[in-house]
């Protein structure tokens, strides 16, 4: 006669408990510094707690104090584990430390001059800009890029603002009255419609997660799925519209080759 003897549902379930438990890893995530930090925390907290819940890992959000300091320690020695970047940045990691494209917002991103006023007839937005302040990030996000692009004249070229520590404050440092005009990302003056854009860019990808090659390929995958899993899901509203996206794809690495660039002093 042979002796069958059944586990418990209790006892299965705490194995499995035990070994989902004993494979769970901490894994660092950068974000790009668009929010002071303590925001910035409140802002990522659902998508790292989506993180957590679908992946079996911890994960840990950095961010910066701002984003000069965000450039200086991806161009220097810190390497995290998964970053959220922007594209010129992801460009660069790409390129210059062997990172993986892993997903990006399934939205293109372009970047507006906005302001509540408008050129006269005949005035051009150089002429109507001269000795007004514009307001943005800090060097070397996309909107100093721009910024340094659509102005070369220095003797005529507006006031550079780098004051801003989001793109909220920036709007909102212009409805006060610090500063006459900002530059700032599509999807935040979609928010505006009283805002007039006097000069947009071209597009370019959106924020985009990268992953370092340290990363094991099964730890990356399941990262990807966790995130894949964002698109069409009505748990995971919080998380989409913190990230300012509908949802991700996969990103196309020709689309990211002439980015790094833009980035000052690389080349």
């Amino acid at each position: 006669m042979q002796l069958i003897i059944k586990p418990k549902k209790g006892f299965v379930f705490l194995n499995l408990l035990m070994a989902f438990a004993i494979h769970a890893e901490r894994y660092t995530l950068v974000i790009e510094p668009t929010y002071p930090i303590e925001q910035g925390r409140e802002v990522y907290e659902p998508l790292r707690q989506w993180l957590n819940k679908k992946t079996g890992h911890d994960f840990e959000i950095i961010i910066d104090k701002n984003y000069y300091s965000y450039w200086r320690s991806a161009n220097g020695s810190r390497n995290p584990d998964f970053t959220l970047d922007a594209s010129h940045v992801a460009a660069f990691r790409a390129q210059k430390k062997d990172y993986k494209y892993v997903l990006t917002t399934q939205e293109p991103l372009s970047f507006h001059l906005v302001c509540l006023d408008e050129p006269y007839d005949g005035e051009t937005v150089q002429e109507f800009l001269v000795n007004k302040r514009i307001v943005m990030l800090p060097s070397p996000s996309l909107a100093t890029v721009y910024f340094n692009r659509w102005f070369t004249d220095l003797f005529s070229a507006p006031s550079k603002e780098v004051t801003a520590l989001s793109w909220q404050e920036a709007v909102e440092i212009v409805f006060d009255g610090s500063a006459d005009a900002a530059i700032v990302p599509n999807w935040m003056f979609d928010l505006y419609p009283n805002f007039a854009s006097l000069l947009e860019s071209d597009s370019i990808p959106g924020s985009t997660f990268m992953a370092s090659t340290n990363v094991p390929d099964n730890v990356v995958n399941q990262f990807k799925n966790a995130l894949m899993q964002l698109n069409g899901n009505d748990e995971a509203y919080d998380v989409l519209i913190e990230l300012n996206t509908k949802g991700f794809k996969e990103p196309n690495p020709e689309d990211y080759k002439e980015l790094m660039k833009l980035l000052p002093g690389v080349y």
